[in-house]
């Protein structure tokens, strides 16, 4: 198993393996926040990958690593740290890329979300950690996480999980990582993600 940093040319399957991991049973949390179907989504995650201007974030290409066996695409993760660079790049990401109507609707709906940089800031984390069906139970996921945490320089590494995924929780348990907090991300009345809350788990490294 080889896990690189990720080109162009994986763009694709990143953003399917994004699509996949905030899916709902008929949608995924972008195409509630921007109001549009999942072929405008899919476009506009391509963009924003593709944006060489893009830096540091989950959405951006330089933060991700893939995984390979015998040269074939199995798995990727983006490592990210929430300090202030991070979230001025976050916010001036949407406005360069989103239709009008699309970035209104983003606003109108992250405007409405918990707010929770506070207890997420300062820290790095493992996102978007994904595993192709098939490669599954070989080790992918746990080889990726310790490729990025070999470049963490800090203490501790984060990795953010929707409350109802137990089985990821158990995974994540299995190979080291400890509760550290759960914090509501959604509202009943409007729900944006695929579970209301998420549980932040940490590994000291």
């Amino acid at each position: 198993m080889n896990v690189r940093n990720a080109t162009k040319e994986d763009i694709p399957f990143i953003v399917n393996a994004i699509i996949e991991i905030e899916k709902t049973s008929d949608s995924n949390t972008f195409n509630n926040l921007f109001g549009c179907d999942t072929e405008t989504t899919r476009r506009y995650l391509t963009q924003f990958l593709n944006d060489d201007e893009n830096l540091d974030i989950e959405l951006s290409l330089n933060t991700y690593s893939i995984a390979e066996i015998n040269h074939q695409i199995v798995g990727c993760c983006s490592l990210i740290f929430t300090n202030h660079n991070y979230y001025q790049s976050k916010g001036e990401l949407f406005p360069i890329w989103l239709e009008r109507k699309h970035l209104e609707n983003f606003v109108k709906n992250a405007n409405s979300l918990p707010d929770v940089k506070n207890t997420s800031e300062n820290k790095d984390f493992v996102e978007y950690i994904y595993v192709d069906e098939k490669s599954r139970g070989m080790g992918v996921a746990k080889k990726m996480i310790n490729e990025q945490m070999s470049k963490i320089s800090n203490e501790y590494v984060y990795i953010n999980v929707l409350e109802n995924n137990i089985s990821a929780i158990e995974y994540y348990e299995k190979i080291g990582f400890t509760k550290f907090q759960s914090l509501e991300i959604d509202n009943q009345e409007n729900k944006i993600y695929p579970c209301v809350k998420k549980l932040i788990l940490l590994k000291k490294i």
